[in-house]
């Protein structure tokens, strides 16, 4: 993975930050908001460590989730992976993308 980010961030299409404190600046928002946010998401794994199906929310492909954001959706997640809990935030280093919905490919054309 790490090839994979250092690739697409030398194509622009990726950011390297040094840490989350370098990434909240460049977002425009309090670092503790990224703390909050990576703090949910490790809770929430390590909850689905101990429970995998006891989760609130309906999880993709089946059972549940702990996750609340993907939750919402419909599609919560069951797998986590490169989890960090919020305190680790401002000395983690972070490989940014910004994800833009594009048409890949189309068979049969579009009305």
């Amino acid at each position: 993975i790490a090839w994979h980010c250092k690739h697409y961030t030398g194509r622009g299409v990726m950011k390297f930050y040094e840490n989350g404190v370098a990434l909240a600046k460049d977002m425009g928002i309090d670092v503790s908001v990224l703390e909050q946010t990576h703090e949910a998401h490790y809770q929430a794994a390590k909850k689905t460590e101990k429970d995998p199906d006891g989760g609130s929310y309906p999880a993709y492909p089946s059972g549940k989730s702990w996750d609340e954001p993907s939750g919402k959706t419909g599609s919560g997640k069951k797998f986590y992976h490169n989890i960090i809990p919020g305190s680790a935030v401002k000395s983690e280093p972070f490989y940014v993308a910004i994800i833009t919905p594009v048409i890949h490919y189309c068979m049969g054309g579009l009305e």
